[in-house]
Protein backbone atom coordinates (compact mmCIF):
# COMPACT_ATOMS: atom_id res chain seq x y z
CA UNK A 1 0.00 0.00 0.00
CA UNK A 2 1.69 3.61 -0.81
CA UNK A 3 0.28 6.57 1.24
CA UNK A 4 1.55 10.04 0.28
CA UNK A 5 0.22 13.28 0.76
CA UNK A 6 0.64 16.45 -1.47
CA UNK A 7 2.48 18.26 0.78
CA UNK A 8 5.60 15.39 1.22
CA UNK A 9 5.74 15.91 -2.94
CA UNK A 10 8.14 18.61 -3.73
CA UNK A 11 6.30 20.18 -7.28
CA UNK A 12 8.39 20.26 -10.63
CA UNK A 13 7.93 23.98 -12.23
CA UNK A 14 7.21 23.66 -16.07
CA UNK A 15 6.50 27.12 -17.87
CA UNK A 16 3.20 28.12 -16.79
CA UNK A 17 2.47 25.39 -14.65
CA UNK A 18 3.59 23.07 -11.32
CA UNK A 19 2.81 19.82 -11.35
CA UNK A 20 3.03 17.15 -8.31
CA UNK A 21 3.91 13.36 -9.21
CA UNK A 22 1.93 11.81 -6.61
CA UNK A 23 2.87 8.10 -8.44
CA UNK A 24 4.48 7.09 -11.08
CA UNK A 25 3.91 3.96 -13.02
CA UNK A 26 6.45 1.67 -12.27
CA UNK A 27 6.96 -2.12 -12.24
CA UNK A 28 3.97 -3.65 -9.74
CA UNK A 29 2.29 -0.07 -10.33
CA UNK A 30 0.33 1.08 -13.49
CA UNK A 31 -0.94 3.91 -12.46
CA UNK A 32 0.98 7.47 -12.91
CA UNK A 33 -0.98 10.35 -10.94
CA UNK A 34 -0.25 14.20 -11.55
CA UNK A 35 -1.81 17.22 -9.74
CA UNK A 36 -1.59 20.02 -11.63
CA UNK A 37 -1.78 23.96 -10.69
CA UNK A 38 -2.19 26.19 -13.88
CA UNK A 39 -1.55 29.81 -13.76
CA UNK A 40 -1.73 30.29 -17.50
CA UNK A 41 -1.55 27.51 -19.81
CA UNK A 42 0.00 23.85 -20.72
CA UNK A 43 1.26 24.28 -24.42
CA UNK A 44 0.19 21.55 -26.86
CA UNK A 45 1.64 18.24 -26.47
CA UNK A 46 1.10 14.59 -26.72
CA UNK A 47 1.35 11.00 -24.75
CA UNK A 48 1.82 7.53 -25.91
CA UNK A 49 -0.48 6.62 -23.60
CA UNK A 50 -4.06 7.95 -22.49
CA UNK A 51 -4.72 10.78 -20.34
CA UNK A 52 -7.73 11.25 -17.77
CA UNK A 53 -8.11 15.10 -16.76
CA UNK A 54 -10.13 15.76 -13.71
CA UNK A 55 -10.71 19.49 -12.96
CA UNK A 56 -11.05 20.47 -9.48
CA UNK A 57 -10.64 24.00 -8.90
CA UNK A 58 -11.04 27.17 -11.46
CA UNK A 59 -12.40 28.11 -14.68
CA UNK A 60 -10.34 27.03 -18.23
CA UNK A 61 -10.74 26.02 -21.57
CA UNK A 62 -9.34 23.13 -22.79
CA UNK A 63 -7.99 21.92 -26.44
CA UNK A 64 -7.93 18.38 -27.10
CA UNK A 65 -7.62 17.89 -30.72
CA UNK A 66 -9.53 20.34 -32.96
CA UNK A 67 -12.17 20.55 -30.26
CA UNK A 68 -12.44 23.14 -27.48
CA UNK A 69 -13.95 22.44 -24.01
CA UNK A 70 -14.68 25.24 -21.49
CA UNK A 71 -13.68 23.25 -18.21
CA UNK A 72 -14.95 24.38 -14.51
CA UNK A 73 -14.43 21.67 -11.86
CA UNK A 74 -16.22 18.45 -12.04
CA UNK A 75 -15.20 18.85 -15.61
CA UNK A 76 -13.28 15.25 -16.55
CA UNK A 77 -11.56 14.66 -20.09
CA UNK A 78 -10.45 11.28 -21.65
CA UNK A 79 -8.03 11.77 -23.98
CA UNK A 80 -6.79 8.98 -26.64
CA UNK A 81 -2.98 8.56 -27.13
CA UNK A 82 -1.00 10.70 -29.52
CA UNK A 83 -3.75 13.34 -29.37
CA UNK A 84 -2.83 16.60 -29.49
CA UNK A 85 -4.06 18.44 -26.16
CA UNK A 86 -3.80 21.75 -24.01
CA UNK A 87 -5.50 23.53 -21.03
CA UNK A 88 -5.92 27.33 -20.42
CA UNK A 89 -6.73 28.95 -17.35
CA UNK A 90 -8.82 31.53 -17.63
CA UNK A 91 -9.52 34.62 -14.54
CA UNK A 92 -7.79 34.93 -11.65
CA UNK A 93 -7.26 31.69 -9.93
CA UNK A 94 -5.35 28.86 -10.79
CA UNK A 95 -7.02 26.21 -12.64
CA UNK A 96 -6.12 23.21 -10.56
CA UNK A 97 -6.90 19.54 -11.68
CA UNK A 98 -5.52 15.52 -11.94
CA UNK A 99 -3.90 13.76 -14.81
CA UNK A 100 -4.01 10.30 -14.94
CA UNK A 101 -2.45 7.59 -16.39
CA UNK A 102 -2.67 3.94 -16.97
CA UNK A 103 1.27 3.58 -17.95
CA UNK A 104 3.82 5.92 -17.57
CA UNK A 105 3.32 8.81 -19.58
CA UNK A 106 7.19 9.98 -19.31
CA UNK A 107 8.53 6.87 -21.09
Amino acid sequence: MKVRHLSDVVPERVGDFRRWHLSKAEPGHQLAMRYVELTGIVTPHTHDVEETIFYIEGNGSARVGEKEIKVKPGTMLVIPPGVVHSSIREGLEPLRYLAIFVGNPDL
